[in-house]
């Protein structure tokens, strides 16, 4: 039980870091946006390993070669995407406060965060469905908890950041998706 624990503490920090991230980027975002999309992070954090369980290590073996790739093109697009809207709106003279996260980007995020977790569903066949199930559903949980908490730290950290937050997310996303990618190539 303590390695799942452990396991989902380790899963969960690239979707903290994004929602962390996102409380930056949209500093007047309320409440329950958050709740909703930090609970989206847990949803895939437990679905993506279930998927992994399911279909099996031959599926996982072909698809782990381009998992960290894929989760790096996914958030350094989200991430220079931000960087480069914050630089334009600022050349414009619009206020940064005006940035909204799209439903379409957090599902992306979501994706991204949590493609890697693929791979954890393999490291459980040996288990039988319902225990593996409940693995993934605390993997689930603590991903939410902890993606919410950082949602919280990052709101205060964007409101002390003020217009650099947006920028210092972009790159925040891009680092992830490198965090990610360069172990699978060294």
């Amino acid at each position: 039980m303590w390695e799942t624990v452990f396991m989902a503490i380790g899963l969960a920090a690239d979707a903290s870091c994004v929602s962390m991230t996102n409380a930056m980027a949209e500093k007047n975002m309320r409440p329950i946006k958050a709740v909703l999309f930090t609970l989206l992070f847990g949803i895939f954090q437990m679905v993506m390993p279930l998927i992994g369980y399911s279909v099996g290590s031959a599926f996982s073996k072909h698809l782990m070669a381009f998992i960290p790739l894929i989760a790096l093109v996914l958030l350094s697009v989200i991430g220079l995407k931000g960087i480069i809207e914050t630089i334009v709106n600022k050349k414009k003279g619009k206020s940064l406060q005006e940035k909204r996260i799209s439903i379409g980007e957090i599902f992306i995020q979501a994706i991204a965060t949590s493609i890697d977790a693929l791979s954890v569903g393999v490291l459980f066949l040996a288990e039988d469905i319902s225990s593996a199930t409940l693995s993934f559903g605390i993997i689930g949980i603590i991903t939410w908890a902890m993606s919410l908490i950082a949602f919280f730290i990052g709101k205060k950290f964007g409101n002390l950041l003020k217009d650099a937050a947006p920028i210092i997310g972009g790159i925040v996303l891009i680092a992830v998706g490198l965090k990610i990618f360069i172990p699978s190539v060294i």
